[in-house]
């Protein structure tokens, strides 16, 4: 019996938790909470239960009548409960907590993301007729009243006289207006200017 308990192969015990509704990788069904399976004979289950079945740690029979009459219900024996909460894993460790778990604690508190961790991300502006649309990426001053969290454009409400630390030059496409503020982030990061509306920008070049 020993020597068959220690022989039973990784299958064969997945399928002995199975039976008694354990799980080796949650910490709440680390209790016998049922006992039987039920599977057809002839099949790989039915196989590796049948070894289980011969080391004394599981018995086999009929199955309920509500179910098909040539399936066969497996269930633990004593020996084969206590084998199977013997060989059981530790708990593993609890997840490491991540910044976006702390934000879905909190989510409705916050414009997204992006919010959350502080990131003053750029927006996108537009200005023209269909046909002749511009865009512009700009990056507001944190704290500004024209910095949105919720969307990364800013279509139908802008104004010259808004506050910008960083702008980028209008252009037909958003991906040419993407590139534009790039290259405006990147000298803003070597040489920082203070934030300035359109007219101060354009009367200060």
């Amino acid at each position: 019996m020993e020597k068959a308990m220690i022989e039973a192969t990784e299958k064969q015990l997945g399928l002995l938790w199975h039976t008694l509704g354990l799980c080796t990788e949650r910490s709440d069904r680390r209790s016998i909470s049922r006992n039987y399976f039920l599977t057809s004979p002839g099949y790989d289950d039915a196989n590796n239960l049948d070894v289980l079945v011969a080391a004394g740690l599981m018995t086999c029979g009929k199955p309920p009548a509500f179910c098909s009459q040539d399936e066969v219900v497996y269930r633990a024996t004593d020996e084969g409960k206590q084998f199977a909460l013997d060989k059981l894993p530790p708990i593993p460790p609890p997840a490491k907590r991540t910044k976006f778990d702390a934000y879905l604690d909190e989510c409705e508190c916050y414009d997204g993301f992006a919010h959350f961790l502080g990131i003053n991300m750029p927006q996108y502006q537009q200005r023209g007729e269909w046909g002749a649309r511009e865009y512009r990426m700009v990056r507001y001053p944190r704290g500004s009243v024209y910095r949105q969290y919720r969307r990364h454009y800013n279509f139908a409400s802008w104004s010259p006289y808004e506050t910008l630390e960083v702008a980028g030059q209008w252009a037909p496409t958003m991906k040419e207006a993407k590139a534009s503020y790039k290259a405006a982030l990147k000298e803003f990061r070597a040489r920082p200017n203070l934030p300035a509306n359109d007219f101060e920008r354009l009367y200060s070049a």
